[in-house]
């Protein structure tokens, strides 16, 4: 074996370990993203349901504390009237606003049902078909930092 053969087995070894390393930072960053992603999604649609059940809480009738619920989270979106599907979207989330309002406020003589029962299996048939009905998920409305624009004054 030769010097040189002996310094390609170490720099071919040296590259194979750089190879390595950089499949392993690339999927890292992958995973690291893909983790970001899951726990805004987690944290905004917690957010959301937070402020639906504020909205419900101080409604008994059941009709108020839906609607309550449905302007919060059509304002928390960025949904209005003038947007296509609009009133297919309340009725969508009308069914989730109404679980909320059941867990709330439950029947009287009804024992109270688990407080996660139903909401989060409603949340996600409501998401799944935002995501078909209008191409993009949901929960990436929410949580938009306020527009940049600021009025200048002058004095």
């Amino acid at each position: 074996m030769t010097v040189r053969d002996f310094l390609d087995e170490l720099r071919t070894a040296a590259e194979e370990k750089e190879r390595r390393e950089s499949d392993y930072r690339r999927e890292s960053r992958r995973l690291l993203e893909s983790l970001e992603v899951e726990r805004t999604r987690a944290y905004r649609r917690y957010n959301l349901l937070k402020d639906m059940a504020e909205a419900a809480a101080g409604h008994a009738e059941p009709q108020a504390a839906i609607e309550a619920q449905l302007a919060v989270a059509i304002a928390e979106s960025g949904w209005s009237e003038a947007r296509s599907g609009y009133a297919e979207l309340r009725e969508r989330l009308s069914s989730v606003a109404a679980l909320v309002h059941e867990r709330l406020h439950p029947s009287a003589g009804e024992a109270p049902a688990p407080a996660a029962s139903g909401v989060p299996d409603a949340v996600t048939r409501f998401e799944g078909w935002y995501r078909d009905r209008f191409g993009q998920d949901f929960l990436d409305l929410l949580g938009r930092p306020a527009s940049s624009f600021q009025p200048l004054v002058d004095f």
